[in-house]
């Protein structure tokens, strides 16, 4: 493979999908490939996605010519479970966490249910495998670790400096697109003004928004947003016409703050 300079390719879309018996929590997992100082071209795959989409991981870097080896670094951009559980299948790759994320994780909140405490006790496992990171940390040369923090204590982004401009991947500091429009976070576990900060920073850094549950889109000097490309899912096992079954497409935006959230704290 020969790159000059570093490029994105998402491996699984992220979906804003809900549903009124809980979320279904599909996060986008993003593989970065670039060239470190060496030459050397390394692979970093930023959030791993629930261990429902494991063979839907698989299958992907398969498709790639890559498998579970292949990849040097694993960035977490929050711990989320949802964004974290499939970090056991990466063992020979570094784990990339923020470090007042991984600060959180020694206490998290009691009405948090985006990170129980066995999160806490998943990372304790990988301790050597570790790297805590903060806003300027460079992982290759064009990809650095952006602070992004709010929806989480230790939120990061990653941007990419890619032929094709600025690509940030944001985690869930944006979730969506219309939380980009909005200019609000749509689930606040920390704090709201700073998650609001957040989102200017990145749509501002951005050319390419690769969010956390939703496909990757440009916003321009209009405001209006543009998706990359169009969807690409298939619902399974929901009959069309099944009685009682709703499909609600409104847009309205809907935030949600963690009951408790002037409580939160690090730990020392």
């Amino acid at each position: 493979m020969d790159l000059a300079r570093p490029r994105v390719e998402t491996l699984l879309e992220g979906y804003r999908l809900g549903t009124d018996q809980g979320a279904v929590a599909f996060c986008a997992v993003n593989l970065v490939e670039g060239p470190d100082e060496q030459g050397t071209i390394r692979r970093i795959i930023v959030d791993t996605g629930h261990t429902g989409r494991r063979t839907d991981l698989d299958r992907a870097l398969a498709r790639r010519g890559l498998g579970r080896g292949d990849i040097d670094m694993v960035v977490c951009t929050h711990a989320h479970w949802d964004h974290v559980e499939n970090i056991d299948i990466f063992d020979q790759a570094r784990i990339v966490l923020h470090r007042n994320e991984r600060r959180y994780l020694r206490s998290p909140h009691r009405n948090d249910h985006a990170c129980p405490e066995w999160i806490g006790s998943v990372f304790e496992r990988y301790d050597d495998r570790i790297r805590e990171v903060e806003e300027g940390v460079q992982l290759l040369p064009g990809v650095e670790i952006v602070d992004a923090p709010g929806h989480s204590a230790g939120t990061i982004a990653v941007a990419v400096a890619g032929d094709d401009g600025a690509a940030v991947l944001t985690g869930d500091s944006i979730q969506n697109s219309t939380v980009a429009r909005e200019r609000r976070n749509a689930l606040v576990f920390w704090s709201d003004e700073l998650a609001t900060q957040t989102i200017d920073k990145l749509v501002t850094i951005g050319d390419v928004i690769y969010p956390g549950h939703d496909l990757p889109f440009r916003i321009d000097a209009n405001g209006k947003v543009e998706y990359v490309h169009d969807y690409r899912l298939t619902v399974t096992g929901v009959p069309a016409g099944e009685p009682g079954l709703k499909l609600d497409t409104s847009e309205t935006f809907r935030q949600t703050i963690m009951p408790g959230i002037e409580e939160q704290r690090l730990p020392d």
